[in-house]
């Protein structure tokens, strides 16, 4: 059984600096090499947002995230389903920009397989805005799958 006692959770808060080095490496990592993005200040490509709470953390806030160890189990595997990133009020992240991210967890749902196993979904959702000014940035949508085989242990209750 999914946990849906999940959705609705408020994820907390977490501050992040967009660096130029992890911008760059990026960039070369998608097969982008315009140069658009080694110019001190130069944006970032369009799904850098998914890596920001990884490369640019401050290690200040506390976005938890999914419980990933109540997630796994023999018979269960873990799935990067769908992202999606939205850039509002004309805006877009730079090189320099500081960043805060609230995020939730906006949905739980599973989906019965014909083979009798099924798919847990777990969705998050983080907006971030520039510490400076308040003003949302972007919002990041993304949405983990968990594939459970027929007689696949439960996702572990919360304590």
């Amino acid at each position: 059984m999914a946990l849906f006692e999940l959705k609705g959770k408020d994820m907390g808060t977490q501050k992040v600096v967009i660096e130029q080095g992890p911008v760059r490496v990026f960039a070369d990592a998608i097969g982008d090499t315009t140069g658009a993005y080694t110019a001190p200040g130069a944006p970032a490509p369009p799904t850098f947002p998914f890596v920001m709470p990884y490369w640019g953390s401050t290690g200040t806030g506390g976005a938890a995230g999914l419980p990933i160890e109540n997630l796994r189990g023999k018979g269960r595997s873990i799935l990067h389903g769908e992202q999606e990133f939205n850039f509002l009020n004309g805006e877009w992240p730079h090189v320099g920009d500081v960043l805060i991210g609230t995020g939730v967890i906006s949905d739980v749902y599973e989906k019965v397989k014909s083979d009798g196993g099924k798919l847990e979904f777990y969705v998050t959702e983080t907006t971030w805005s520039r510490e400076s000014d308040g003003q949302a940035v972007c919002s990041t949508k993304f949405t983990l799958a968990i594939n459970c085989k027929a007689g696949a242990d439960e996702a572990k209750p919360l304590t």
